[in-house]
């Protein structure tokens, strides 16, 4: 008996990738669906797409000589490019990268986050091992030039710019050294650290603590700013610079803020409830939850009775971004200017979650019902691979083309004005109905060919999937 159900199941399995394989080589060199969102097959001379929505979804791009496939994304994604292959799991906790830099090196990675990173090929001062927690290396990562560990997080050392923090028990014990470096921390209770000019051995950085966080201690002049701070948190912190200037009463809620080198001043009284905020550039009041504005130089932003209305205006490089929301993302609009003539480029809005549409300047996509394209309104990949599973409604059209598809293509009709050509069907695995009319003929189709005739220069019927010339 087991033996029979699993020879039935790979037969199913086989009959399926036949049918999914006929379905491709039928499909020439257009755009097909099958069995409703599921199937989509779409081949021309620069690129290739087949899906099976949701679980995989493959394209590629010839001239690009890029390919990539995905798995109930995003579970599982493989791309590859004329630089680079990449493989990732499980939301990219498990990653896989081959590429190759600008001089030619040939450089892997592989992660398994947190426990195992790897990095080989290449400069062998740039490769590492870890295995963590108990041992290894890493390299260039976490604001660190090296990490090494041993049962972690009983030995760590980390490394940067000629210097080297040694922790033990982390983060209770550790201590610093270099050349123009030293220090030792006995966390919370007592921690100091001196870092010296290499020119004249002066001191330009010092910081300390007792019983951190109430009492901290910092001056640095590493980069002449001649940065001071005296904190006596959470009374009274105090931080003074070339550059800016800070105090706070009761933190967080009583802070006066100065940015000396843009001429702002920042106050929060209390925060985050009343802020102003004024200087060369900018201008911004806030009395949450009901007002906020913000004015700078590139950026318009603020609020009305928080959470229900949002907006922001952002000059980009060669577009003007505007964005509004309703309560988060019960409705959502994101549309960009062009700067040259102030008109629309693209634009995306929604009405959670009953539609969503994206225009542009020569056409538009519109679905109905969109449970989550509010919350990825700028991801391609959830658009492509998991919007049409539930877009019960769904209306396209580009430049002369449209078309129009009801409950998953049950029903489908599409028309292109410039060459006066629509075709009407009614579809479950074949078309039950469909009509295809064009400028001189006009083709009628039952049950894909059962019965069927066609008029024009090349009249023919079909009666039982028999042609018959006229």
């Amino acid at each position: 008996m087991w033996n029979q159900q699993e020879g039935s199941k790979i037969t199913y399995l086989k009959n399926f990738i036949i049918f999914f394989l006929l379905l491709t080589l039928l499909s020439s060199a257009e755009e097909k669906t099958y069995l409703g969102p599921f199937i989509k097959v779409d081949n021309d001379e620069e690129s290739k797409i087949y899906a099976f929505r949701p679980l995989f979804y493959y394209e590629s791009n010839y001239e690009l000589k890029f390919k990539s496939l995905d798995i109930i994304y995003p579970l599982i994604g493989y791309s590859v490019d004329s630089q680079q292959t990449q493989f990732n799991a499980l939301f990219r906790l498990i990653k896989y990268s081959n590429y190759t830099t600008y001089d030619d090196t040939n450089k892997k990675t592989f992660e398994i986050f947190p426990i195992v990173d790897i990095a080989w090929g290449g400069d062998k001062d740039d490769n590492y091992f870890s295995l963590f927690p108990l041992f290894g290396s890493i390299k260039n990562k976490y604001a660190k030039e090296k990490i090494s560990y041993f049962i972690f997080p009983i030995y760590m050392k980390t490394y940067k710019k000629n210097s080297y923090n040694t922790h033990f028990l982390w983060p209770f014990f550790s201590s610093t050294s270099g050349k123009y470096n030293k220090g030792f921390k006995f966390w919370p209770l007592y921690g100091s650290t001196i870092k010296v000019d290499p020119d004249n051995l002066q001191t330009v950085k010092e910081s300390k603590f007792f019983l951190w966080p109430f009492f901290t201690f910092k001056k640095d002049n590493t980069t002449g700013i001649n940065l001071e701070e005296n904190n006596y948190w959470p009374i009274y912190l105090k931080a003074e610079s070339n550059a800016h200037s800070s105090t706070t009463f009761l933190w967080p809620f009583f802070n006066i803020y100065e940015d000396k080198l843009r001429d702002q001043k920042t106050y929060n009284m209390p925060w985050p409830i009343i802020q102003y905020k004024s200087g060369s550039n900018i201008k911004s009041k806030r009395f949450f939850p009901l007002y906020s504005y913000s004015k700078s130089k590139y950026v318009e932003k603020g609020f009305f009775i928080w959470p229900l209305y949002r907006y922001k205006n952002e000059i980009l490089a060669s577009e003007y971004f505007k964005t509004k929301s309703l309560l988060f993302f019960l409705y959502k609009q994101d549309s960009f200017y062009s700067l040259s003539d102030n008109k629309v480029n693209k634009e995306f809005s929604s009405l959670w979650p009953i539609y969503s549409i994206d225009s542009y300047r020569e056409g538009y996509d519109f679905r109905m019902f969109a449970p989550i394209e509010s919350f990825f309104s700028k991801n391609a990949k959830i658009r492509e691979i998991w919007s049409p599973l539930w877009s019960i409604v769904r209306i396209q059209k580009e430049k002369s083309k449209s078309s129009t598809s009801l409950l998953f293509n049950f029903i489908k009709y599409s028309k292109d004005e410039e060459i006066d050509e629509s075709s009407f069907s009614i579809n479950l695995l074949i078309p039950i109905i469909s009509n295809e009319s064009k400028k001189d003929s006009n083709e009628f189709s039952i049950l894909g060919g059962f019965f069927a005739f066609k008029t024009g220069e090349d009249a023919k019927i079909r009666i039982l999937y028999i042609p018959i010339d006229l």
